[in-house]
């Protein structure tokens, strides 16, 4: 998979990221959001770059970025609340730049708190995915009347987004639904990341435009 070292502003900040480079049409654009900026956590992170390479194999442009205040973004670290910006100008950077025929979030642990918010309400965005969202830390209610296509993963030794919280949780969402409970994961994906790419790739294949 080729990158290129791309830039984009996002209200009091200018972000920096990694956009991949279409070998022909793609069949979408999946943006993708890295765990909590004060605990290390940054778009070369092992499950966001897992993300961005089972989305090259199915033919979708991927946008990985650091957050405000981290890599060479400028800003400071918004609680959540600022990083949505910083996900909102991804959006507005890639419809301006690749104007994709459907353009999904996705957020790992912190980055689902960012990104799906905006994903539930922006118009742009076609498709939800949250991986090991931390549903011990956050209410994710506003997801349960969202008609947009969701996938949901953890793992299930994960204790940030415990495996029966998450299927309580995801009992309350509105369909088009999934969710992808996988074995002897915990929350941080070490040398495990075959089995999210494949819960990751079977989405993407049903959200290809041809």
């Amino acid at each position: 998979m080729k990158e290129e070292r791309v830039y984009f502003e996002a209200p009091g900040a200018r972000i920096e990221g990694f956009l991949s480079l279409d070998k022909g049409p793609p069949k979408g654009s999946i943006i993708i959001c890295h765990p909590h900026p004060l605990f290390g956590g940054n778009m070369d992170n092992n499950v966001v770059t897992a993300i961005a390479r089972i989305a090259a194999m199915w033919d979708f442009t991927s946008l990985r970025f650091n957050f405000r205040g981290v890599g060479e973004s400028t800003g400071t670290f918004g609680e959540g609340v600022s990083e949505q910006r910083d996900v909102k100008g991804a959006i507005d950077y890639l419809e301006e730049t690749r104007k994709p025929p459907v353009i999904l979030l996705a957020g790992y642990s912190f980055g689902a708190i960012a990104c799906l918010p905006v994903g539930a309400d922006d118009e742009r965005v076609g498709g939800l995915i949250g991986v090991a969202p931390p549903l011990e830390m956050f209410d994710f209610g506003f997801l349960r009347n969202c008609p947009k296509p969701k996938l949901f993963v953890c793992g299930d030794r994960d204790t940030i987004c415990p495996p029966l919280k998450m299927e309580e949780f995801f009992g309350t969402l509105s369909e088009p639904k999934w969710l992808r409970i996988l074995p002897g994961i915990d929350h941080f994906y070490y040398d495990r990341r075959g089995l999210l790419e494949g819960a990751v790739g079977d989405f993407l294949e049903r959200m290809a435009q041809p």
